[in-house]
Parts: C-alpha cells; structure tokens; sequence
C-alpha cells in the first residue's frame, strides 16, 4: 500500500474534517449576502406613491437630488416612517446609479441610505409607522445592512481601517469622518485588530453557515497578527496561534438629519462605526426597538485555520513526531476570560485541531455555551509514544492554570472540561487518573524507586511514567475512544503508517541507558516502547494498564459511540473501533450515534456535547449560586 492509499484511507477511516474557504469572485460574495437590496435597483410602487403624494415623482426622474432634499424637507417637517423609509430607499437607488463612475456621490449616497434606513428602524417618533411585519421594515434592514458594507468597502479602497482612530473618505463633494470604537467590554481590544475583512468576500464550505444570526451590521472578520515565534510573544499570548482571526460586526450610529438639521447645510454627519464582538453582544438599540446583530462566527473560524499548516502538520505529527513536539500546545480562540469555564478539545490519530471546527461551530451558537465557556484546542504530534503525549498535554494544562488561575482564585477554571476524539480521548483520561506504577511495570520487575541511573534520566522518566490527577478537570466526553484498542492497529494501515514513523523512541532510550546499571530489573521482552498506532491495538498492554489505574472520585465521565449500522450494540463498530472498546461501565452517560469515526462532526454527537455542557452548567457551583443562564433574556443590548 503507497502513501497515497494510506492518505485516502485514513481520512476516510479517521474522520477528518473537510472545511473549505475560498475567495468569492467579484461582487459575487456581496450580491449573493445582500440580495434583498441588490434587486432594488428602481424605486418600489410603495415609494413611488410616496414620491407622488409630495408631487415629487416627476421631479425625481428629471433632477434626482433636488427631489431628494425636497423629501428630506418635508421629513424633518412632520417625520413618518413612509417619508424615511423612501429617503433611505432612494438614497440607496441613487447610491448605486453612481457606483461606477461616481464613486464619491456614490458613497455619499449609501451613507445616506443606512442613516435614514437607521432612523427608520430606531427613533421612538417613527414607531407607530413600522412593523416588523411590515416589508419595508425587512428591507431597511437589508438597506442598512448593504449600504453599510458599501461604506467600508469605499473606505478601505485607500487606506485599512485603524481601530483606533477615524475612517477620513469623500461622500460626494464633502469631506466625511467616521470615528472607530472596539466595543467596550470585550476581550479584544483595537490592538489587536490588524486588519478587517467583510466576510462576505469568503464562500465557505463544509459548515453550517446558514445557521448564522441574521440582523443588523456587517460581519467581519478581524485578523490579529503576532509574532511568528512563540518564545517572542508575551506571556498572556503563549497559547495564541500566530494569526488569529475573530468575529466582528460593523454597527454604524449615524447622527440624524431629522432632528439635527444644523447639520444638514454642510451635508456631514457625525457617525461613530462600532465594531462589536458578537460573543459579547445579541442585539443593538433598546427595547422596544431592538433588534438581533447579524452575527457571522463561521467565516472567521474558517479563515483562521485555512491560514495554517495543520493540514501538513497532522502528517509531520505521524512520520517526524519528536521533531514536531516542541509545537505540543493550546491553542486559543479568543483572549481567556476569567468566569468562563474552560473546555478543552484533543484530537486523535494522525489528526489536528481542525477536527473540532464542526462542533466548534456549532457550540458558539448556542447562548449560554457562549456566555459560560470558552475554547481551547490542543494540538500534538500523534506519532509520538501516548505517554509522552499525555505527559505534554498535561503540562499544557498546568501551564494553562499557573497563567490563568495562579492564586486558584477563579472557580471557573477548576470546572474545566476535556472533549477527547479517538486517541485523544485516551490522553483526557490520562489527566483524572493516579498512574500508580502501571506503566512502569510493563518494562521492569523491580519498583522505581530501586532503579539506579543519572538522575536527569530517572527524573524525565518519572514525568513522563508516573502522574496524579490534575485538580481542576472534572469532567470528560469521550468521543470514538478506542479504550481496549481498535482493529487499525493491526491492519495494513497501522502496519505502514507505523513504518512511517521514523524519529527514535524517546522512552526507549531513556531506559536503554539504566540497562547497564541495572542488568536485572528490565524484562527480556524489553525492546522499545510501542508507537501511538501500535498503543492501539486491540491488545494493547498500554491500554490494559490505563484501564486499571484509579480515577479522581469528583471527575464525570461521558461517552459518545459512532455505529456504523443498528445492530446489537456489543457488535456494532464506527468503522475503526468497535463498541466494546468504546464503552465504559463507570460512565454517567453513553450515547449512540448512527455516524463512522468521525462522531465529533456528527450532528447527534454535536447536540449531546451540548447537553453534557449544560448539565455541566446546572452542577457547577458557581452557575447553582447565580441560578440558570436567562437564555430568553440573551445578551445585553448595544446602548
């Protein structure tokens, strides 16, 4: 069997994740996001009668712009929404007649647009002309929401947009300043904002974008750059990737010519263009004119992990694992934020965290998840022996709760929670158990303590052989863990992608070099230690021993089963491993779902991750004293 077959088995087998982005060609990205206000390219019926009502019609087609200030005259005199919503309407119009030749006008024009399409939606006087119900109330969303992204587009032609400063762009024959704001509250401040991108310049593929929040603003996608080297970056920044991408949305608060005219001589508004963190924020004005945020979390999730080689890396992982274990590290989402509990997601087998963005995706999306939890992906090389990789998960881990958590001041890490998929789910058990010497006796018949050797050997030894269970987990979910094995080891894609592995065995050495000291103490079976795919054979004496060590008495275990087909559950398999080896008797729940080994993107699985992270929620102590998240309530308002 060639490389290529293994690639094409594996990742049919191992359930890899398949999300895919790409650059949407043209203004392909924004026709399509913006339909409802693209196809307004004439004035409706509805604001025509507007139009002719004030004897205006005539006047609009021969001298649009003195019609236009004639409506707007009329409007400040008596404001109604049917007046507004034709202003906001025609400004869009006429926005678009300009687009091409007149980009200026046309600018002028869409900032108009999303003013009065604002003002229709939000000033209190104007409330018994609208309904949500009404279709105009529909389509001054979209109004707003299109002629907004057009400003920002205009506005980034010349110069990227500074967060921390003004948007400075020609509106017609006047100068226009926007002031820029990172919403107060959230973790991310301007700095980090090194450069935006309207989401809507991205087709993904292979997630669920539909489910995204529709309503008012521009998603974005805001990228932070760091250092390329992580010993460069600040302590805080350790677990951050190099490039970070988030989501944004571009809330403009535009001033009113309504109740303003001061202004109005001089045609420029006072605008302030909010970019707000939709983790943070729901919904924007007051009741009862509030209305949801158009919130885009999967585009930016995407971007940010097409930007990195974790494609390449699972396969470095496997063949090269030692060389790449200095990469063995948390990766985070988002800044940590104290009062959040932290979930913790480890991959599997010849795997990386892209695996997670599916379930990721789809946990964000949920209210009270996004307000109680937060992220953190794990990632490491699958070749190297499971020992050593539970031993640097471990360490991530402890490093992560003397950053974050030093004095054990904040209750919320110490409800920390680990989603291990396959192989993964091995090394989450690893961190609630006492090893005892179980390891340790699979290579020598004499205890530790009476082995002689340099005492750096004996030390690496005992990290990488001997652990505790670490405090602050108390809750894991398996996901397809092979715990008594799986067939694939001892197939032919275990056979070759264990001949793949080439870097020495780092245990292997270090016992090698007490032999001589200790000519007794070692087996005669005592070879080498098993590779990550050999752990997993069915017979597994690694496997045998983690299945006897003692658990954390607090910590609650969960298990998620991929079957392949209904048959009875003792025989049925996800396809790599069967449901004996999945199933634990000592588990608070076991759930069942019709998917192959690839159960973490299953949409059943998703679901019962998402309950187990509620139950988690209503046990916490924190979350008992605060009483149940008000998911109705949402989250507060923009003022």
């Amino acid at each position: 069997m060639t490389i290529a077959h293994v690639v094409l088995a594996a990742s049919t087998l191992l359930g890899w994740s398949d999300v895919t982005i790409q650059t949407a060609r043209g203004d392909r990205g924004f026709a399509a996001t913006h339909a409802a206000a693209v196809a307004i390219d004439r004035p409706s019926p509805r604001t025509l009668e507007t139009l002719g009502r004030f004897d205006l019609e005539r006047r609009y087609r021969k001298d649009p712009e003195h019609a236009l200030l004639a409506l707007e005259k009329a409007a400040r005199s008596q404001p109604s929404a049917e007046l507004v919503y034709a202003l906001a309407e025609l400004s869009w119009v006429e926005g678009c007649r300009n687009d091409r030749w007149h980009k200026a006008v046309a600018t002028g024009r869409y900032l108009d647009a999303v003013a009065y399409a604002h003002d229709y939606l939000f000033d209190p006087e104007l409330a018994a002309g609208r309904a949500p119900a009404d279709p105009r109330y529909r389509l001054a969303c979209e109004l707003y929401n299109a002629g907004l992204e057009r400003v920002i587009r205009a506005a980034q032609a010349d110069h990227p947009i500074d967060p921390r400063g003004k948007i400075k762009l020609k509106a017609g024959d006047r100068d226009q300043e926007l002031q820029v704001v990172v919403e107060r509250g959230s973790p991310w401040q301007a700095g980090d904002v090194h450069k935006l991108l309207p989401c809507s310049d991205f087709v993904v593929g292979g997630l669920a974008s539909s489910r995204n929040q529709y309503g008012l603003g521009v998603p974005l996608i805001a990228v932070r750059e760091g250092d390329q080297k992580a010993e460069a970056r600040r302590p805080d920044e350790v677990f951050y990737p190099a490039e970070m991408a988030f989501p944004l949305t571009a809330f403009l608060a535009p001033d009113s010519r309504l109740r303003d005219p001061g202004e109005t001589a001089a045609g420029v508004r006072r605008c302030t263009l909010r970019l707000v963190d939709p983790i943070l924020y729901q919904f924007v004005g007051q009741p009862p004119a509030q209305i949801a945020l158009e919130i885009d979390l999967t585009t930016p999730l995407a971007y940010m992990w097409s930007r990195t080689d974790l494609d390449r890396f699972r396969w470095t992982g496997l063949m090269k694992p030692e060389q790449s274990l200095e990469r063995a590290n948390l990766l985070m989402i988002r800044p940590y934020e104290s009062g959040k509990i932290p979930v913790v997601m480890v991959h599997g087998l010849i795997s990386s965290p892209l695996t997670w963005i599916p379930m990721l995706d789809e946990l964000q999306r949920d209210p009270a998840i996004r307000d109680r939890y937060q992220f953190l992906l794990y990632m490491y090389p699958t070749g190297v022996p499971l020992p050593v990789a539970a031993a640097s998960l471990r360490e991530s881990l402890v490093q992560a709760r003397d950053l974050y958590n030093p004095d054990g001041g904040d209750p919320s890490f110490d409800r920390m929670v680990l989603l291990g998929h396959s192989m993964g789910g091995l090394l989450s058990h690893c961190m609630t158990l006492s090893s005892s010497d179980e390891l340790w006796l699979l290579n020598s018949d004499q205890t530790f303590d009476d082995i002689l050797g340099p005492a750096d050997v004996l030390g690496e030894l005992k990290r990488l052989l001997f652990f505790e269970p670490l405090p602050f987990v108390k809750r894991v979910v398996f996901l397809a863990t092979p715990h008594r094995g799986s067939d694939l080891g001892k197939g032919v894609i275990g056979r070759v992608s264990t001949s793949l592995i080439t870097d020495p065995d780092s245990i292997a050495k270090l016992l090698g070099r007490l032999v001589k000291d200790n000519p007794d103490a070692f087996k005669s079976r005592f070879k080498r230690f098993p590779t990550s795919i050999e752990t997993l054979a069915t017979d597994s004496p690694i496997l045998l021993a983690i299945l006897n060590m003692k658990p954390a008495a607090d910590v609650v275990f969960h298990s998620i089963i991929g079957s392949l087909r209904a048959d009875d559950r003792r025989q049925t398999t996800d396809g790599v491993v069967p449901y004996r080896s999945s199933h634990l008797d000592e588990v608070a729940s076991e759930k069942i779902v019709r998917s192959d080994h690839g159960v973490q993107k299953d949409p059943l699985a998703i679901r019962e991750v998402q309950r187990i992270l509620h139950e988690h929620l209503e046990t916490s102590p924190a979350a008992a004293a605060a009483g149940p998240p008000d998911v109705a309530a949402g989250y507060p308002p923009l003022p």
